[in-house]
């Protein structure tokens, strides 16, 4: 009882300092950055028996990396232009989530690729759903974790980005409990959002 009270707490931090830095949309960058080092400390505290050496990138997470990262792109590519020709209200919403979350100064990729990509995936997925999964099994951890990642961005109001990210967060939670890898899923989300954010945008 304790472990799932603790769960619901820290998602809880989450959810307000997400939410904050979603309502803020002018510091958006500066609040969601120091967010993800917030819950970066609080997994290394919780969990201080995980190695380091375990984030080690190697050939094999690379590859891995490279291709579900292009591969869950390529499931978003397909969705939006089915979004373009369908009969529902849907593309504004993509727009408005790249005027929020897309990267416009240097600093931005930065911090994307050294905290905010590293720093999703040490908490929702190694963190969190480690836990879900001990307490629930496999299947139900992977599902509630990533619905539990989903609903911490419904702050934005943007119904596009809770469905983006519950389809990526069931993606990476299945490839960690997969692989348990965690370098494997840092690769994985860093080229799906170089080709969603930098290489080819959803925005044309």
């Amino acid at each position: 009882m304790k472990q799932i009270l603790w769960i619901i707490g820290v998602w809880a931090l989450a959810n307000l300092l997400l939410g904050i830095s979603f309502q803020l949309t002018d510091q958006f960058w500066i609040l969601f950055t120091f967010s993800l080092l917030t819950l970066i400390c609080i997994s290394l505290i919780g969990d201080r028996s995980y190695s380091i050496k375990k984030a080690f990138f190697s050939f094999k997470d690379i590859s891995y990396g490279f291709v579900t990262g292009t591969i869950l792109y390529a499931i978003f590519l397909v969705a939006y232009l089915l979004l373009k020709v369908l009969p529902f209200p849907l593309l504004p919403f993509v727009e408005d989530l790249y005027s929020v979350v897309g990267p416009t100064f240097w600093w931005h990729y930065i911090a994307l690729v050294v905290i905010i990509i590293p720093g999703e995936e040490v908490f929702w997925r190694r963190f969190l759903q480690t836990r879900l999964v001990q307490k629930t099994g496999r299947y139900k951890g992977v599902l509630i974790a990533s619905t539990m990642y989903a609903l911490a961005h419904i702050w934005t109001g943007n119904p596009m980005l809770v469905a983006a990210a519950l389809t990526a967060g069931i993606a990476w939670g299945a490839l960690y409990e997969w692989k348990k890898s965690l370098a494997m899923i840092i690769i994985s989300h860093l080229i799906f959002d170089l080709w969603l954010l930098v290489i080819f945008p959803l925005n044309f």
